[in-house]
């Protein structure tokens, strides 16, 4: 058991940090910033020189990895395992429906959905990745970019954080061992989770959060100041950027401090009506019936394409490194984000069957990512196609950030749907952040659980990660993109690299073999040997 004890009444007082998850996680953080500031040339060719290291090297490893995370949840989900419940058979769950399907896809979608939501379609509409071996401006074109844009944000996507989730979320829930990514290899390291092999996987999954948050809140910001310029014509710049991701901070900081049911379920619940006011405006005042068609047969192509596009690894290097920027960076985005956005999910389902979380957390914000980029995409590629509208020579022009709003300038309302783009595009920021301030701040504390976390721990943790997104912008360029994507691919290594051998833990899970294991030997407080420290509240 941790180092000298405290007494119920002493722990109500104090804030007992595990230090070997914290210590090292915080001083490799500030080490970057400050390289980051000091030396930003060198940093930025570091990091550029591993990305392409990473992508053609591991670029396959990434792909197999995301297919089978989501083929093993389908599978878990329709076995005799998928009927216990997360966190034992005497648990409840704690959120309405809405409320829990509403955070589980603004938590994980965030800033990524709405930014992407038009230039992905429609440049895959335009320009085909040259695999599918389509001509760009056809109706073939059309139904494959909004199947490849939706793809790269749905059901696979939320495959790898429900597995995550399972992983973490059974072993900590169900079997009471502390609430952090190394728990999933429980049946795997046993007690070895508690030392140095335990540490380095839940240093390793923070750091690739934040990387991949850094990438998330340096997108939205980019299009948060595009959206201001494209409506109140003020210009970009880095004034625009630090305010915006001050208040960000700020206002993530201040929501998850507030706790789940006083922050973070709120703003869920506020930004999910907007999402949907949104795609209703878009389906009504847009081509309806165009829509409906072009989804349905995105969908049908999502049945017969999902394979081949999930294993696109282009050993031919056809598509001239397409598949590097695109799926596999998408793919290494998420599963930097995997271990953590899982357990945030899993939090939030306690009480649920496993088989009830899986398919929830999959298939309901899968479908609505669905609706919501044929809603934007197919509006755009509308446009283009049947009214020579030019939305994409904007997007060349002027960038990805200013997609939507060059999509909305066609449209009826633009002065009101457009602030409110921007409005849920701030509370994407939000729900994201909050969700990991809350998650990682538990983590770093002695005997973590899914509990809140103390404020002061949630306001050290939400302050980094602005900060860190700060020098990302300022010190790796204007907006730093190229130097975030590589960040996140450089991160998300590791976690692909820890995924392999939790696959081999979930397949025991499943298969009743740890039940079975832990009832001869069941986990106990004389495995602990945490170092800690304890600070006022």
């Amino acid at each position: 058991m941790a180092t000298d004890i405290m007494s119920q009444e002493e722990s109500s007082k104090k804030i007992v940090i595990q230090k070997g998850t914290f210590l090292p996680t915080a001083i490799i953080l500030i080490a970057v910033l400050l390289v980051g500031i000091i030396v930003p040339a060198f940093f930025n060719e570091s990091a550029i020189y591993l990305f392409n290291v990473v992508t053609q090297q591991w670029g396959s490893l990434f792909l197999l990895m995301a297919v089978l995370m989501f083929v093993l949840c389908i599978v878990i989900a329709c076995i005799p395992f998928g009927k216990k419940r997360l966190g034992g058979e005497d648990a409840r769950p704690e959120h309405p429906v809405f409320s829990w399907c509403a955070m589980a896809i603004c938590s994980g979608i965030a800033t990524a959905m709405v930014f992407f939501a038009v230039g992905e379609p429609l440049t895959y509409f335009h320009t085909p990745p040259v695999y599918t071996g389509l001509t760009g401006g056809t109706p073939q074109a059309a139904v494959r970019g909004i199947m490849i844009a939706t793809f790269h944000w749905s059901f696979i996507y939320y495959g790898m954080f429900t597995f995550w989730g399972l992983a973490v979320g059974y072993m900590s829930m169900n079997y009471k061992l502390p609430y952090r990514p190394s728990s999933a290899l429980y049946p795997i390291l046993r007690h070895h989770i508690y030392g140095w092999p335990g540490k380095t996987i839940d240093v390793l999954s923070v750091l690739a959060l934040i990387g991949g948050i850094v990438s998330s809140l340096g997108f939205g910001t980019t299009q948060f100041a595009s959206g201001l310029d494209f409506l109140f014509e003020i210009k970009p710049s880095n004034t625009i950027f630090f305010v915006t991701i001050l208040l960000v901070t700020l206002s993530y900081t201040a929501s998850s401090a507030r706790g789940l049911n006083q922050g973070m379920r709120i703003i869920s619940n506020m930004n999910a009506y907007i999402y949907i006011a949104i795609t209703v405006f878009l389906v009504i005042f847009g081509p309806t019936v165009f829509l409906s068609d072009l989804f349905t047969q995105a969908l049908g192509s999502m049945i017969v394409d999902f394979i081949p596009t999930a294993l696109n690894a282009d050993a031919f290097d056809i598509g001239k490194g397409w598949s590097e920027n695109n799926t596999i960076f998408f793919m290494a985005w998420i599963l930097a984000y995997a271990p953590l956005i899982g357990m945030f999910l899993a939090k939030i389902s306690k009480g649920r069957t496993i088989r009830a979380y899986l398919m929830v957390n999959i298939f309901v914000p899968g479908l609505f990512v669905f609706v919501w980029f044929t809603a934007f995409g197919g509006n755009a590629i509308y446009q283009d196609f049947f009214n020579n509208a030019g939305i994409i020579d904007v997007i060349r022009e002027r960038g990805f950030p200013i997609a939507n709003f060059a999509l909305l300038d066609h449209m009826p309302f633009r002065m009101v749907v457009i602030p409110l783009i921007i409005a849920c595009l701030f509370f994407s920021f939000i729900t994201l952040a909050d969700a990991m301030t809350g998650t990682i701040s538990s983590m770093t504390l002695e005997n973590a659980v899914p509990d809140e976390a103390p404020r002061p721990i949630k306001l050290f943790w939400g302050l980094l990660m602005g900060a860190t997104t700060l020098i990302c912008l300022f010190a790796l360029g204007e907006v730093g993109t190229l130097a975030m994507q590589c960040i996140t691919i450089i991160y998300a290594l590791p976690i692909v690299l820890i995924s392999i051998p939790v696959v081999i833990a979930v397949l025991r899970m499943a298969t009743g073999r740890v039940d079975r294991e832990l009832a001869l030997n069941p986990p106990g407080p004389d495995e602990m040997r945490q170092k800690t420290w304890r600070i006022p509240r």
